[in-house]
């Protein structure tokens, strides 16, 4: 009976402790909502490794040590979801491209104005990582997202592609001949060049940031159309007056996620490689830089120079290649070119996501 009665109060001990400790997890989850995310996550795993030394430390079993870290890490994944900048505003195709990316992961969506803002904010920390838009099949690259590759110290983390429909979208209740005026960004509108000359003859044509910017406009005014996406539409509360009116219907825009620190990736054939580099302006410098991919056999993807900023008529090499840099072709091709170059950055080996 007095065994019962002790073992009826340690059980009633041991309660109130668990609904303490789950009281201090919780205040713990709300404390690390306002941490800067990068240092949070540095003192999270130093507490961990700790915790674990700790208890191992005074008699509790590696089993049980190892539970209560997993239990901390659970509550640590649930308190600092990762932070994913792109271009919006919300409903652009690059909000599209990062849901895409991070299906899989608990996120926080930062929509930024421009593309320069979305490497600002993950080069200072705000953001994880940032997605932004870096060529399509039908206008070429996005030179602004080239420049701020070379201009800052952020690498490619990974690749994915969209397939890109554009539809005419306006107020509801707008009629076609009601449109006075047409906006979208400039990689758009020359998706349907061919489209306005044809159906929207003699309207103006505006530039904006981006398509989802276009279509919020749109949908509050009067005499005014968006070229952008259906999600876009259904965001705003648009009407869709035309569906898919590219002048191309294979039209895909590759979208890269860029952050701090390099992706581990396996050797296969969905991972490439990137680089930036400059060369002497004489003759065979290309050719000397490129031989040793050639001589190894390494498959070069893209290849485009870029006009370097403040140095009129020279210019920069963005060269994409299949393979990584963990294997000996790529790093004995990489060492062969740092020593052909002026200036080499190498933007990291990632994987294609589906």
């Amino acid at each position: 009976m007095i065994r019962f009665q002790l073992g009826g109060i340690l059980t009633e001990e041991i309660r109130a402790l668990d609904r303490e400790l789950a009281k201090l997890l919780l205040k713990r989850l709300e404390l690390s909502r306002g941490v800067d995310r990068e240092a949070l996550r540095v003192v999270n795993v130093e507490i961990r490794d700790l915790l674990k030394r700790l208890l191992t430390g005074v008699g509790i079993s590696e089993h049980y040590a190892s539970l209560f870290a997993s239990l901390y890490t659970t509550v640590l994944s649930q308190s600092s979801s990762i932070r994913v900048a792109y271009l919006g505003p919300r409903g652009s195709f690059s909000e599209e491209a990062s849901l895409k990316v991070f299906k899989h992961t608990k996120v926080e969506l930062l929509p930024q104005n421009s593309i320069i803002a979305v490497f600002r904010v993950v080069e200072e920390g705000d953001a994880n990582y940032g997605v932004v838009p870096i060529e399509n099949s039908l206008e070429g690259s996005v030179g602004e997202t080239i420049d701020m590759l070379a201009e800052t110290a952020l690498i490619i983390c990974g690749d994915t592609e969209l397939r890109i429909r554009l539809n005419l979208i306006a107020k509801p209740g707008t009629k076609l001949d009601d449109i006075k005026l047409v906006m979208s960004n400039p990689y758009a509108l020359a998706q349907v060049r061919r489209f306005i000359e044809s159906r929207l003859k003699g309207v103006k044509v505006e530039v904006t940031a981006s398509t989802s910017e276009a279509v919020k406009i749109a949908v509050s005014s009067n005499g005014v159309a968006a070229i952008g996406s259906e999600y876009a539409a259904m965001l705003y509360g648009g009407e869709v007056l035309l569906h898919g009116i590219e002048d191309h219907k294979e039209n895909y825009t590759r979208f890269i996620v860029v952050g701090k620190k390099p992706v581990e990736v396996a050797e296969v054939a969905t991972v490439k490689t990137a680089v930036i580099f400059t060369l002497k302006h004489e003759p065979g410098s290309l050719y000397r830089a490129l031989q040793p991919f050639a001589e190894r056999k390494i498959n070069l993807t893209k290849i485009e120079s870029r006009p370097i900023k403040g140095r009129p008529w020279e210019y920069m090499f963005f060269m994409e290649f299949e393979g990584t840099m963990n294997s000996e072709s790529v790093s004995q091709a990489l060492k062969e070119l740092s020593k052909r170059t002026e200036f080499l950055k190498i933007l990291g080996s990632y994987p294609r996501i589906p």
